[in-house]
């Protein structure tokens, strides 16, 4: 599995308890980067270790996600394309308030004075992806993935996206 960075912005009870789990998450080798909601994309862009080939941005507001969620979230963007139906997607947009990307796609349409707050989740998402079609002349090739497939099926439900 690649390298990623994980951007992380938390909007719970319990931080400590809740990062606790983050780092337990099943992925092989991630770096995770505490957004506080002030800091730019810029900003944000110079903590991705050279070696990272992807980058989640995950606005967390507390709810379930299940151990395998990094995996899940990065699947679309490293399954071989004969395993694809097309083209590999530029994104993978969760409606739980993640977004993955290739550290190439960060560099290339998000790096600037943006900031990433878990109230702009969506406005973040739509900018990459008009930046995508002004810099590429393509519309950008996003995956969407439900809430129920990344967040464990339980007796309660899950909520709405915020």
């Amino acid at each position: 599995m690649p390298k990623l960075t994980l951007f992380w912005i938390y909007d719970g009870t319990d931080a400590i308890a809740r990062r606790a789990s983050i780092h337990s998450l099943d992925y092989p080798e991630f770096n995770v980067v505490i957004a506080d909601g002030t800091q730019t994309l810029l900003e944000l862009g110079t903590h991705i270790p050279d070696d990272s080939e992807l980058c989640v941005f995950w606005a967390d507001d507390g709810k379930p996600v299940g151990p395998n969620f990094l995996r899940e979230m990065v699947q679309p963007l490293t399954q071989e394309e004969d395993e694809a139906d097309s083209a590999q997607p530029d994104m993978h947009l969760w409606s739980g308030n993640a977004l993955a990307m290739t550290c190439g796609t960060f560099y290339d349409v998000g790096n600037d004075d943006f900031v990433f707050k878990t109230s702009s989740f969506m406005k973040m998402a739509l900018r990459f992806l008009d930046a995508s079609y002004n810099l590429r002349g393509r519309r950008a090739k996003v995956t969407f993935s439900s809430m129920e497939r990344l967040a464990p099926m339980c007796a309660e439900p899950v909520g709405l996206p915020s």
